[in-house]
């Protein structure tokens, strides 16, 4: 068990299981039996951090507090201070979330525009961090929209909470959203499909054309959910009220006695994971009513020229322009560009009076070999280069050139 109480003493073995939510309401629970109205969180065993248990507990701390619960904090590790667990972060501007690191990070949304600059900075860092399959980063788009849609217009509850993460080692994002809100059953129930149960609402939840109300939405935001996580093999686990739903690949399977705070506010919980690195196919999982639905990327109708070119201009897409890890999340950002839109992509150096040789050789030397000297040029245009600039990326690529030749001829000697 990752959360265990001695009195008012509640600890924290770690944060990493999607079962601690439970276990934290569990112990809140029975110390209220015994009288407590005051406890003492201790997190001092915390070193792994992950959404589908922090998020919950950062939500759930917050809506005890309303209901008269006392917490004190005795132990506390660096990871969890970052993560915002005990401190939510409310997004002030869009400029602020593209500007600061917001993976790893709870966050909490109470609007439409809070939830856009909060979709936009995942997409963005997401770009950045990795290379996506074709389909990953317009789907996960799609999944934390309609999740965190679904807080404002269903959960009768004025906020929500959010985290995401990427693991590159596994190659999969993990994103949660929570909101201690009505619950899905008591959302469902008063509207035509008149659920029986807590498991009977999560199932239907998850179906197409279900809606508690015509007028706010179609119903097809979680279908469309579901079936991105069903053409991606990944993993969704829907809770609410006493009820999980899990959907592991394409089978399903449901849970029934999960702790809940109480029949008004039953929580829901949404858990996502997604392999990045297993191509979607966003046209046949947003099939609604036979029609695909293909969303319109913005950020890529903003780019695109007159002539289907795309202008990527490094001087404001680039966080700086002397060092290799800045050259790297680039080059991320232009391979995910790419996987997802043919043509050719103008890289646009206007501005840009001096770079390193670090960062020429990681951002153009290495796409040069990826895609070889012909390829590069079908595909990219080098534009806006001073003289200075073209003679430092001239010679890194070269080298680099140079190298890869050097190392092919070793391997086959």
């Amino acid at each position: 068990m990752g959360v265990y109480r001695d009195r008012s003493i509640i600890s924290f073995v770690d944060l990493k299981s999607p079962r601690d939510p439970g276990y934290f309401i569990s112990q809140i629970y029975r110390g209220g039996l015994e009288g407590i109205i005051s406890f003492q969180l201790d997190f001092t065993k915390v070193e792994t951090v992950f959404p589908n248990s922090a998020v919950p507990i950062a939500g759930l701390i917050e809506y005890y507090k309303m209901n008269g619960i006392v917490f004190d904090i005795i132990g506390l590790t660096e990871i969890v201070d970052y993560t915002g667990i005990l401190n939510s972060i409310v997004p002030q501007s869009h400029d602020e979330l593209i500007s600061m690191n917001v993976l790893n990070r709870i966050f909490k949304f109470s609007n439409s525009n809070e939830v856009h600059w909060i979709v936009n900075g995942f997409i963005k860092a997401f770009e950045k961090s990795d290379v996506f399959e074709k389909g990953v980063l317009q789907g996960l788009q799609w999944c934390i929209n309609e999740s965190m849609d679904n807080v404002l217009l269903h959960s009768g509850q004025e906020v929500g909470y959010v985290m995401a993460q990427i693991h590159k080692t596994s190659k999969h994002v993990a994103l949660t959203v929570f909101d201690s809100g009505q619950g899905i059953y008591n959302s469902l129930r008063a509207s035509p499909h008149r659920p029986r149960h807590a498991i009977d609402a999560l199932t239907l939840s998850l179906q197409e054309r279900v809606t508690r109300d015509r007028n706010i939405g179609q119903g097809n935001g979680m279908f469309g959910l579901r079936r991105v996580i069903e053409f991606n093999e990944g993993r969704l686990a829907l809770t609410s009220h006493s009820a999980s739903y899990l959907i592991q690949g394409r089978e399903a399977r449901t849970f029934d006695k999960i702790p809940f705070p109480s029949r008004d506010r039953a929580c829901t919980t949404v858990d996502i994971q997604l392999d990045y690195g297993r191509e979607v196919s966003i046209a046949e999982a947003l099939m609604f009513d036979g029609q695909s639905y293909i969303p319109v990327d913005m950020r890529f109708e903003a780019m695109e020229d007159e002539h289907g070119q795309i202008r990527y201009c490094i001087q404001s897409e680039s966080e700086g322009f002397g060092t290799r890890m800045a050259a790297a999340r680039a080059r991320n950002d232009i391979m995910n560009l790419i996987n997802s839109h043919s043509g050719v992509v103008l890289l646009d150096f206007e501005g840009i009076e001096l770079i390193s040789s670090s960062y020429a050789d990681e951002f153009v030397g290495k796409l040069v070999v990826m895609f070889g000297f012909v390829g590069f040029n079908q595909r990219f245009r080098l534009v806006g280069m001073s003289s200075l600039v073209q003679g430092i990326v001239h010679r890194s690529v070269a080298m680099r050139l140079a190298e890869t030749f050097q190392s092919g001829m070793g391997s086959t000697s």
